[in-house]
């Protein structure tokens, strides 16, 4: 989308000169991995007007997370320029929960696991919101 041609996850390739996707800061010491990610329920507050917004039908939500590394925050605006949306975030708007890409009609990604949170008679929101924008595009 940028012209970013290296542009990769320092999970991957930790000499990248582009690292869209960077360890969580409180990560970059740990070198005992052991129960040391990003866990449990945390907060996530979506934005408005969003299709997550759409989805959930609040602003806040509760999701589980299990990892150590967070979208980087200095690749915010070249990608907001070419429609990348910030969907969601953190409370104090330091993480990426939710992203969303402009004008599409289905094109959600988001940092946490909404499959710990679904029921086959109680789908998560990511899920049923995925579902109804497949049929309403099947042809």
């Amino acid at each position: 989308m940028c012209g970013l041609a290296d542009a990769n996850s320092t999970e991957f390739d930790p000499d990248t000169t582009n690292p869209v996707i960077t360890i969580l800061e409180e990560q970059r010491d740990v070198t005992d991995k052991g129960a040391s990610m990003r866990l449990g329920t945390w907060k996530t507050k979506i934005l408005e007007g969003t299709h997550a917004h759409h989805v959930y039908g609040k602003t806040e939500a509760m999701e589980r997370h299990r990892h150590r590394y967070e979208f980087n925050m200095a690749y915010r605006a070249a990608l907001e320029e070419k429609g990348f949306v910030i969907a969601g975030t953190s409370p104090d708007g330091d993480l990426v929960e939710l992203i969303e890409l402009k004008d599409h009609p289905w094109f959600i990604a988001c940092q946490y696991h909404p499959e710990f949170q679904s029921k086959p008679n109680a789908p998560h929101p990511l899920f049923r919101g995925f579902l109804s924008a497949s049929l309403a595009h099947e042809d």
